[in-house]
């Protein structure tokens, strides 16, 4: 009784145009995103130095050389541009998620929450069919164009943003952001100058 009700839900169809201005503006922030906080700009220093931190299990994953590593960072900024403009759109998601996942695993020093948060939802973006409205893949393929999507394609993405932000409100009832500590240091990143 409920699971069918829960399928149903699932599997009501929705307009695509919500979905639609989710990837545009996800591939434009991602686009935006890979020169300062993703490290593009200061490739050359963020994986050359001594004090690399990798995740545990993935010591033996190393950054490539200079050059291969400009590639992969261009490989991830086109990605992000196909997803904007919905060109292309599962081959796209792929050649934003293999190097951001690459990356992340490369450096865990400079990642928080929200970096978790852009690798899972470009996930979701390649299971959904977010370029069925105002892309270019609906403009080349007129049978996707405004077709309905089904609601599973939104419930998984409020799903997720839902339980990032849980999660960091419950961390932060512990005693380093409530002693200030956190904020200390997250008040001096350069975004803040003006404040």
């Amino acid at each position: 009784m409920i699971s069918d009700k829960c399928h149903q839900a699932a599997w009501q169809l929705k307009d695509p145009s919500n979905l639609a201005v989710t990837r545009i503006l996800f591939g434009f922030l991602m686009a935006v995103d890979i020169h300062f906080e993703r490290g593009f700009a200061e490739v050359d220093h963020r994986f050359g130095g001594f004090t690399q931190c990798h995740f545990p299990l993935f010591d033996f994953v190393k950054p490539p050389t200079f050059q291969w590593m400009c590639l992969v960072y261009l490989l991830m900024w086109l990605g992000a541009c196909g997803i904007m403009v919905g060109y292309n759109f599962k081959l796209s998601c792929l050649s934003f998620i293999i190097p951001y996942w690459y990356i992340l695993i490369l450096d865990k020093t400079s990642w928080n929450n929200h970096s978790y948060l852009y690798g899972l939802l470009s996930i979701l973006l390649l299971f959904s069919s977010a370029n069925h409205y105002c892309s270019i893949d609906a403009w080349i393929n007129p049978d996707i164009r405004n077709k309905p999507v089904p609601n599973w394609n939104y419930l998984l993405v409020k799903f997720q943003i839902f339980l990032l932000y849980f999660y960091a409100g419950v961390k932060k009832m512990d005693p380093e952001w409530l002693g200030g500590y956190s904020m200390k240091n997250l008040g001096s990143h350069w975004v803040f100058t003006p404040f």
